[in-house]
């Protein structure tokens, strides 16, 4: 199955599992709102040029925040733990800008994956991970909580949702590794 048609799989699992949902609800309320909500990490934000996120991903290399992911498409920052040894709880996001027909960010495509990962240790795995990503995407984004949707997928069995205002956060473990964060605008007017 490609890629492309797995993701509209996924999306039309969570709009026809969510109807008269807590999610849908919470779609309508916040849409309803017309409340512009467009940032996401390091001052990126959705609804920007192309040009204007190479030059901020550019300078954020430059500057030593962010480095070249394991795809020549992603950029990465590590997120170390001071009061662990060896590594044990840091881990790392990589993100790529994903742009509609007039060059303008739709879509922030993130990964999280632990930096310990091995296929052998589930302590390092993208389920063991995932809380800690949800707790740290609310405590970086204040808002609404994630909700919890169930897809009816066995590859991905549930993804959690976070919407505030026309910015919306789908988090699911993708595979072993990594925990994936799609971050996208609702308003296609903007």
């Amino acid at each position: 199955m490609s890629k492309t048609l797995f993701k509209l799989s996924v999306l039309f699992l969570i709009t026809t599992s969510c109807s008269f949902s807590e999610y849908d609800t919470l779609l309508k309320t916040e849409l309803k709102k017309n409340q512009k909500v467009d940032s996401v990490f390091f001052n990126l934000r959705l609804g920007e040029s192309k040009e204007i996120y190479h030059k901020k991903s550019w300078d954020l290399n430059n500057s030593r925040q962010v480095v070249q992911g394991r795809s020549y498409f992603y950029m990465k920052k590590i997120f170390s733990d001071s009061k662990t040894e060896k590594k044990r709880n840091d881990f790392a996001l990589e993100f790529s800008g994903r742009f509609n027909s007039e060059k303008k960010m739709k879509m922030l495509d993130v990964k999280f994956y632990h930096l310990l990962w091995t296929p052998w240790n589930e302590m390092y795995q993208a389920p063991k991970l995932l809380p800690r990503i949800l707790d740290s995407l609310e405590l970086w984004f204040p808002g609404n909580p994630f909700l919890e949707v169930k897809t009816g997928n066995d590859s991905i069995p549930s993804i959690h949702v976070k919407i505030d205002g026309d910015r919306r956060f789908r988090v699911f473990v993708e595979n072993s590794q990594d925990v994936a964060v799609k971050i996208d605008d609702l308003n296609e007017d903007n």
